[in-house]
């Protein structure tokens, strides 16, 4: 591999919507996006692949290798960025797949096709994230109105063509910063995720009465506010038993919750909220588990004063990712002598999606500080080195002439 070119594309790509102060600003469908895609594209133009995009946004580019009827092997991330993000989620894995084919290449190494993938639409947005991937695997199942299609130049017959026939794959590898501090605090150079958390979201609505703000005593208010304040008490009192519960127990079965939305109607200082609403997330790699939270949830929402609704937004099951890739992957780490660990993943990644098609994988690298979605997001130049040339190794066993010598 070729360190510094790698080091500078990355540098590169991360100025490419960067906002001093602020962070990088590349969120999908953005111009800031479809710029930095066009730079990455003309990376691998440079790097002699055979480059396209598909009608959703996806870039990809392929060298055929030796035998361009086997079976390919894709690899990749995703290019487009949280709002105010950092410059290594997503956008590292993406051009550490790069630099690994492009090093083998050159190097005459390639037997089977290779395939680089910079998804469109992984964060969260208008398609629900995971979008690029999920299509391509002909998995979007629910499409928001025609007017927010056409708005991101997209329909139901572009989403469709999109879907790749996966028997001609063999297998998806993804390299991705952890974005959480267990690398980092352990000082452990590669996290091999075992499995990728199943996101399930429900939109909780509370019913109460409008009214004036000075003139209705207290005790006759129906404060859909008020009401829902109580209820995330009583859950979080509950979920902070459940944790200790699991961790006496050292249960394995892990899971968070969170709420980072909540919204009040009709939104004035001197009017009682009629209406309070929130997004309840819950992960877990255990979907069974998800499925016991929002039980309770549900069970706790039904004993309140006030009539409420709990609306299902999202749905992405919990998977496990492949153990024979994982098993190459540690192999390869033993034999360049680094420490590694096997770990669970929990935040989700287009390798989610494609593990349902084909064998699947990912290698993580460390965050610093365990800080992600965050312009102070950062991974050494050292560990992203190393992950590089794990992912570059790891792609020869399965790529190279030397992995299908009879």
């Amino acid at each position: 591999m070729n360190n510094q070119r790698f080091l500078s594309s990355v540098e590169s790509l991360g100025q490419i919507g960067w906002e001093d102060g602020k962070g990088l600003y590349r969120t999908a469908f953005s111009e800031a996006f479809v710029k930095g895609r066009e730079f990455v594209a003309g990376l691998m133009k440079e790097a002699r692949m055979d480059v396209r995009v598909d009608s959703v946004g996806n870039l990809f580019g392929r060298y055929e290798g030796n035998n361009k009827n086997a079976p390919a092997v894709l690899l990749g991330s995703h290019l487009d960025s949280v709002p105010g993000g950092g410059k290594y989620d997503g956008h590292l894995g993406v051009l550490s797949a790069l630099e690994a084919a492009r090093s083998l290449h050159e190097r005459g190494a390639l037997f089977c096709p290779v395939e680089v993938v910079g998804f469109n639409a992984e964060e969260g947005g208008d398609m629900g994230g995971t979008f690029g991937s999920r299509a391509v695997c002909g998995d979007v199942k629910s499409l928001p109105a025609p007017e927010v299609l056409a708005s991101l130049n997209l329909s139901a017959e572009k989403i469709a063509s999109a879907k790749l026939d996966f028997s001609k794959y063999r297998a998806y590898l993804e390299l991705h910063i952890e974005q959480g501090p267990v690398l980092w605090r352990r000082k452990i150079p590669i996290g091999i995720p075992t499995a990728i958390v199943g996101i399930t979201r429900y939109l909780i609505t509370m019913e109460g009465q409008a009214n004036h703000a000075g003139t209705t005593p207290m005790d006759e208010r129906k404060d859909a506010m008020k009401e829902a304040v109580k209820l995330l008490a009583r859950w979080y009192d509950q979920v902070d038993e459940m944790c200790g519960a699991e961790k006496a127990e050292k249960n394995e079965k892990n899971f968070v919750c969170n709420v980072g939305t909540f919204a009040l109607e009709p939104g004035s200082a001197s009017v009682i909220p009629g209406v309070a609403s929130f997004a309840l997330e819950l992960r877990s790699t255990d979907d069974t588990v998800v499925k016991m939270l929002a039980g309770k949830f549900r069970e706790l929402l039904q004993s309140m004063a006030l009539p409420a609704s709990m609306e299902l937004m999202i749905s992405k099951p919990a998977v496990t990712l492949d153990e024979s890739l994982r098993a190459l992957i540690r192999d390869t780490c033993r034999e360049m002598k680094i420490a590694s660990l096997d770990m669970p993943s929990g935040a989700g990644h287009d390798a989610s999606p494609l593990a349902m098609k084909i064998p699947s994988a990912m290698i993580f690298v460390p965050s610093t500080d365990g800080i992600s979605h965050n312009l102070e997001e950062n991974t050494s130049n050292g560990d992203m080195l190393l992950g590089v040339e794990v992912l570059e190794k790891t792609l020869e066993k399965l790529a190279g002439y030397t992995s299908h010598r009879s």
